[in-house]
């Protein structure tokens, strides 16, 4: 259970889904070369780093999930370490807002790709292969308490990944995912090492759009900060 590096392509079109538009859809040009600005700083700032640890399933309850059927349980904690997020600082310092709120888009995309791809590591291919795979899960969403982070960090190297967890249970670096997975389940709905395609979860505002949905821009918060 050591810290591994994950290297990150922060791809645009994932910046934009943070941002709340469609597949396909692209901002004004003006917004665009913001968009293209902020992936390449993100890209030099960003640093991937991740570590998992697999749990027998009778340890369920101890970090605070019912006990499913199911094969294994495998928890992991990812960063893109603290230098993404002093840069966003210094941009509102410096009043460049729109750049700031893009580059905290791409914070949250290379958070994301980095989950990805710890958890592709975390069940191997030949498990992938062979057996169903949870969609990742995170303490604070749906039955699972936001509490639980802190039996999360007590069975992780948090420490060798700079990550660290505040009374609120909420992490330093802000860009950082904690997430387990169940390997061989039996009747968890959706499956899958991202759980955005499947979600059911339709109030969230980072929710890919259906293709029978009508189109959207990003939300009406994202816009007015964009002009």
């Amino acid at each position: 259970m050591t810290a591994v590096a994950l290297p990150l392509s922060i791809l645009e079109e994932d910046v934009l889904h943070f941002l709340g538009y469609p597949g396909g859809r692209r901002p004004a040009s003006r917004i665009a070369l913001l968009v293209d600005q902020a992936v390449k700083e993100a890209r030099a700032l960003a640093k991937g780093r991740g570590a998992f640890r697999r749990l027998p399933v009778s340890e369920a309850s101890e970090i605070g999930l019912a006990h499913e059927r199911a094969d294994g349980l495998v928890i992991g904690l990812v960063t893109v370490g603290e230098g993404l997020e002093r840069r966003v600082t210094e941009l509102l310092g410096e009043g460049l807002d729109s750049l700031a709120l893009l580059l905290d888009a791409a914070g949250s995309a290379a958070a994301e790709e980095a989950a990805r791809r710890l958890s592709a590591r975390m069940v191997g291919a030949k498990t992938a292969a062979t057996a169903d795979v949870s969609c990742r899960i995170s303490p604070g969403y749906g039955r699972w308490p936001l509490a639980a982070q802190a039996a999360l960090f007590a069975r992780l190297p948090h420490e060798d990944l700079g990550v660290s967890l505040s009374s609120s249970m909420m992490m330093t670096p802000r860009k950082s995912i904690s997430f387990a997975l169940w390997i061989g389940a039996r009747e968890i709905p959706g499956s899958g090492l991202s759980g955005c395609d499947r979600c059911g979860l339709s109030t969230c505002r980072y929710r890919r759009t259906d293709p029978a949905e009508p189109e959207a821009g990003p939300p009406p918060s994202r816009r007015r900060a964009l002009r």
